[in-house]
């Protein structure tokens, strides 16, 4: 049986180590970043898929917490206000990269210009809003929910694995040389 809440890391490990290496690409030089099309197509089908992912999973996580924590804990609900908050900037901001990726997938090394340039303004955004910090709610977390909870909460499923696993194959097989996903160390804080 799968242990959802280290599934749940897992994926989101995963997504890090890509956008690291993403981030990794658009940082050579142009004549170094000529080619990679297909490298940052890859790189942001598998941003926009695990951020989607990333949203649901984030909504029931609100969606429950919200029902359950008591309403006199005022701190906590802030926080999940903020968190909602959070979660409706950041589907902006990947609505806004998805369109550029399926802009480049049309107008291909022609558009790789533009497509950099959004994919820098996802990153900066991304890194702003999304920069891995302790679980606020973790005392919530660790004793309102239930296996169940995780189960749902990570929606692990053979669709899920084979996608999620064609995508990341698609990053590593048109990743530069020197930059592999997997390269990547990604820790999170004490009760992340």
């Amino acid at each position: 049986m799968i242990d959802s809440r280290k599934e749940i890391a897992r994926e989101r490990r995963r997504q890090i180590q890509i956008r690291k290496a993403f981030e990794a690409a658009l940082e050579l030089n142009d004549e170094q970043r000529t080619g990679l099309t297909a490298f940052f197509i890859g790189c942001g089908e598998y941003l926009v898929y695990s951020m989607d992912r990333l949203h649901a999973q984030d909504q029931i996580i609100h969606d429950l917490l919200a029902a359950s924590v008591p309403v006199e804990d005022t701190e906590a609900h802030e926080g999940l206000a903020a968190l909602n908050a959070r979660q409706d900037a950041s589907r902006i901001v990947v609505d806004a990269f998805r369109r550029a990726v399926e802009e480049l997938k049309i107008s291909g090394a022609d558009g790789r210009a533009a497509f950099e340039q959004a994919a820098r303004e996802f990153a900066d955004a991304f890194n702003s809003m999304m920069a891995p910090r302790r679980n606020p709610f973790y005392k919530y977390t660790d004793s309102l929910f239930v296996d169940e909870d995780w189960v749902r909460i990570a929606d692990v499923s053979k669709e899920y694995h084979s996608t999620e696993g064609r995508l990341f194959l698609g990053v590593k097989e048109t990743a530069p040389d020197g930059i592999d996903p997997e390269q990547y160390v990604v820790e999170h804080p004490p009760g992340g």
